[in-house]
């Protein structure tokens, strides 16, 4: 029976200093060493290109009821082989180290052998890499082509750049070439380009450089009308008009979608906000929910093109896919609201109650981009700042946030971090009275392989118009939206 096990190089440092003169120094839980119980014999470790090929022999007894391995002194892991088990195949091991096997044999599930060890070296070996590597940029567009060698044992190819490993992109074998969408722009970039010998041996590596010349990125605005002046809601129409203002701002309509140029337009701005509109993304008017404006999002997204989703477009981060469909927002608002004598502010500061210690984490934002240039207040006595958006007067509550107590902590300290880790993103604020994280109600959900990055406001206290009169803080939802704008291009 052969079994294999994928030893990345990570994880092996846990023999290092250690004195091996058996592996009676482990016993596996539930089990009581017998010294006098037979081991297996015959223990050789055979090198195959990179695999550490073990093999032995088992003694001959009936209650044998499994074999056990351990790699490299790691006792907290042994690795269960089975009763028949008679050799086993290790991957990943690093070149150069000695690296220590030690094999031990079950009886009655109760009882274990001393254990017996092998040592195996794979030897130091430089890879073949890849050759003509080339970089041709086209708007802020990088594209790396390469010649692949003619060698054995290639199972993938990684780009990664500036020495970011870390978020080194992996391609199949025989890939010759790969597009780097949005890159940074008036700086020398260098590209690395490796081959992957059984999956984890690097070859040398080969480096490219490209500068995209600068391009003037412009912002874009998905109107559903001809002109803004013929949006539906006044909060539309008064953030179209500050829009219409700004510098390098075009608004563009959904049939401009499919041709809309992420390397131009790196962020459009969905702002819904509408009085009566029901929940759910597919309650959103067609424009914006019809199968053809879904895709056309998502291709731009995917594209590189960021997005930011207000008030009631947070709702598109479901059919856009940086939430799950059981995560959509759930508290929701849509009438015509009321007046009151308090100052509507969002928190960047998450479980304040945890801030000295707890259970749970205390998770301070206020420094992110977005808050950049803004004052934060405490106009409500709550004795932490916040961010204030709309005043005392009428105000329409219409929220469109997340619940996060809905989908748990799972493993995590808390709901929050449960919910960015499911997400892959950061949430920014929430309510301001809010103390614990029991709502996530400005998001940053980061960039992945599928989409650009999204920065979703579902937060009522971000109103346009407030119907009573001139909000005095006008001013902070006018630079929060600036930020936010040129944080995504």
């Amino acid at each position: 029976m052969k079994t294999s096990y994928k030893y990345g190089f990570g994880a092996l440092v846990a023999f290092m200093g250690t004195t091996f003169t058996s592996c009676g120094d482990f016993e596996p839980t539930g089990y009581e060493p017998v010294p006098e119980l037979p081991t297996v014999t015959n223990l050789k470790a055979d090198i195959l290109r990179h695999d550490i090929n073990l093999n032995w022999q088992l003694p001959t007894a009936e209650d044998i009821t499994d074999v056990q391995l351990t790699l490299n002194g790691n006792v907290n892991n042994p690795i269960s082989l089975g009763a028949t088990a008679t050799s086993y195949t290790v991957v990943g091991q690093p070149m150069g180290e000695e690296c220590y096997y030690t094999v031990k044999v079950c009886y009655g599930d109760k009882y274990v052998s001393e254990g017996v060890t092998t040592t195996a070296t794979l030897p130091v070996e430089t890879l073949a890499g890849v050759s003509n590597p080339t970089a041709s940029v086209d708007g802020r567009t990088v594209t790396l082509s390469w010649t692949l060698p003619s060698a054995e044992g290639i199972t993938n190819v990684r780009v990664y750049r500036d020495g970011d490993v870390a978020s080194a992109v992996s391609l199949p074998a025989g890939t010759t070439t790969y597009s780097y969408k949005s890159q940074p722009m008036d700086k020398e970039l260098i590209y690395t380009i490796e081959v992957m010998y059984d999956t984890y041996y690097p070859s040398v590596a080969q480096d490219v450089k490209a500068t995209v010349p600068y391009i003037a990125p412009k912002m874009a605005y998905l109107l559903t009308v001809e002109d803004w002046r013929d949006l539906a809601d006044d909060d539309e129409r008064a953030a179209a008009r500050w829009f219409s203002q700004q510098e390098n701002a075009e608004f563009v309509h959904v049939s401009q979608l499919t041709e809309l140029d992420a390397d131009i337009y790196p962020v459009l701005w969905v702002e819904i906000d509408r009085v009566g509109l029901p929940m759910g993304w597919e309650n959103l008017p067609a424009e914006f929910s019809s199968e053809e404006s879904i895709a056309a999002l998502k291709s731009y997204s995917a594209n590189g093109g960021n997005l930011f989703l207000a008030n009631m477009a947070t709702q598109l981060t479901v059919p856009l896919g940086f939430v799950p469909a059981d995560m959509a927002p759930t508290v929701y608002g849509n009438g015509e609201g009321g007046s009151g004598d308090d100052v509507w502010v969002i928190n960047p500061h998450l479980g304040v109650d945890f801030m000295n210690g707890g259970d749970q984490g205390y998770y301070d934002r206020a420094e992110h981009a977005i808050f950049e240039g803004l004052t934060l207040e405490d106009p409500n006595g709550y004795g932490y700042s916040t961010l204030p958006l709309i005043g005392p007067g009428q105000r329409e509550d219409h929220n469109c946030l997340w619940d996060c107590n809905l989908y748990g902590k799972g493993q995590y300290a808390d709901v929050i971090a449960n919910f960015e880790t499911t997400t892959g993103s950061i949430v920014l604020a929430t309510w301001g009275h809010v103390r614990d994280h029991c709502v996530a109600g400005l998001v940053d959900f980061y960039a992945n392989a599928n989409h650009g990055r999204c920065v979703a406001m579902g937060l009522a206290a971000y109103e346009w118009n407030q119907n009573s009169g001139m909000n005095p803080y006008q001013g902070n939802i006018e630079k929060l939206t600036d930020n936010i704008l040129n944080y995504l291009k």
